[in-house]
């Protein structure tokens, strides 16, 4: 069997696993005690936009830190030439 990661025991994706798996579960049982209504309905939209904004988020830092942020450091020349014009 092989995996996507070069390591079983990678921390980012067990979190990322247990984020996307657990935080939906968890917000409807915490909406399940809430009154019908529309602050029900908005938490479960909200709490899943910030669940998948979350996600999101981790996935770009962890493709930039794949690259080894590459891309501001190859040539700083050009940046310090932008801040001082």
């Amino acid at each position: 069997m092989s995996t996507a990661t070069q390591s079983r025991g990678d921390l980012f994706v067990r979190a990322f696993a247990t984020l996307a798996i657990l935080g939906p579960i968890l917000l409807v049982m915490i909406a399940g005690v809430l009154p019908e209504g529309l602050g029900r309905s908005q938490l479960i939209l909200f709490g899943d936009g910030g669940i998948v904004a979350a996600l999101a988020a981790a996935l770009v830092l962890r493709a930039g830190f794949q690259q080894g942020f590459q891309i501001g450091s190859r040539k700083p020349e050009l940046f310090r030439d932008r801040l001082s014009a």
